[in-house]
């Protein structure tokens, strides 16, 4: 599924063009190397996907219901936080609805029997919430991360304005694991990491089944965690389909590959024109395939949507204190999770 199109992007800086006319889609489980040069827009294009930036011209669109996750090196932590709380901020949502649960729990004292099992129906909503998203072991996968960027040596009640650039780079990178998003942004995420850090996090990376785009110099490790490429050039981006060594190869000797993929081994004319008539059936094929696929995923976005905003539905007073109104809005829900299920599982055998 496409979790991301660029389609017509064009963008520069007075008079110097950066991209132009710049389209491609980003699939889901795809870990892309943004590379290129010094000064070719790796970093405005990263500021234009994160919406920190509007692209003069073209389109930039993510999937509905995706959570992305930037690390920015920049970004300041808070004097007097310690490294576990920094971290635990990860889950701040979940810490949210806790409080929220037992704020009603204290309320219920003072409250009249109707009041009391409206309380209870919101807060067996927020437990499940919890429980669910794995509230309860929190600190478990805090140490976990912690220790694998070599943050637990350092104490994880240390104060994060007593630690060095590389340690606080640490940190903004354990919380976004631990936040584990569907696309993950990554901006030379290995600078001033240690081997075991940069260990951990390649063998992180390399187990996220989410799409990740990564800027990075690091050739040994963009060869370990990537699956494409895309090269920033000026005016324009290159596409490669495979690692950092295939990229290598390539641009070093492109006809070697053309020679390779278009070798006809020796086959006589006639094989060769039954050949070509094959691939543009298959061809032909394929475009149909595309066009379904596409048609599934714009109706899974526009059910995710729907069920989106019949849970944000549920949560209003007026509809999980009414029971008719909360049974008819769980109905509606449950009857669009089996259709997106079904979607899904139409997608996934076209995309096989």
């Amino acid at each position: 599924m496409s979790v991301l199109l660029v389609k017509d992007m064009n963008h520069g800086f007075g008079d110097r063009a950066i991209f132009e006319d710049v389209s491609f889609r980003l699939l889901k489980g795809e870990h892309v190397g943004l590379i290129g040069a010094n000064g070719e827009g790796k970093s405005t294009f990263m500021n234009i996907v994160t919406g920190k930036l509007q692209p003069d011209e073209g389109k930039v669109e993510w999937s509905n219901n995706v959570r992305v996750g930037y690390m920015d090196q920049h970004v300041a932590l808070t004097k007097g936080q310690s490294i576990r709380d920094a971290l635990r901020g990860a889950f701040q949502y979940l810490f949210d609805m806790e409080t929220e649960m037992n704020l009603l729990y204290e309320k219920m004292g003072d409250c009249s029997e109707d009041e009391v099992n409206k309380i209870l129906d919101r807060t067996a909503v927020i437990q499940d919430l919890l429980d669910n998203n794995g509230f309860y072991v929190i600190d478990a996968k805090v140490e976990e991360v912690a220790k694998g960027l070599g943050l637990l040596d350092l104490g994880l009640d240390r104060d994060v304005d007593d630690l060095s650039g590389g340690q606080r780079t640490k940190i903004l990178l354990g919380k976004l694991l631990l936040e584990n998003p569907d696309i993950l942004l990554l901006d030379e995420p290995t600078n001033h990491l240690d081997i075991p850090s940069r260990e951990a996090l390649e063998e992180a990376i390399l187990t996220y089944d989410g799409t990740l785009i990564v800027i990075s110099h690091d050739r040994y490790f963009l060869n370990k965690v990537i699956n494409r490429i895309l090269e920033l050039e000026e005016n324009g981006v290159n596409e490669y389909l495979g690692n950092y060594n295939y990229y290598v190869e390539k641009k070093k000797n492109p006809q070697r590959f053309e020679h390779f993929e278009s070798l006809a081994g020796g086959k006589t004319k006639t094989q060769i024109n039954e050949e070509k008539k094959k691939k543009r059936a298959l061809e032909k094929e394929e475009k149909e395939k595309q066009k379904k696929i596409k048609e599934l995923e714009d109706n899974i976005s526009k059910k995710e949507e729907k069920l989106e905003n019949l849970q944000e539905e549920l949560c209003k007073e007026e509809i999980y204190s009414n029971p008719e109104e909360s049974e008819r809005v769980n109905k509606e829900i449950k009857i669009i999770q089996e259709n997106i299920e079904k979607l899904y599982e139409e997608w996934e055998l076209l995309s096989e």
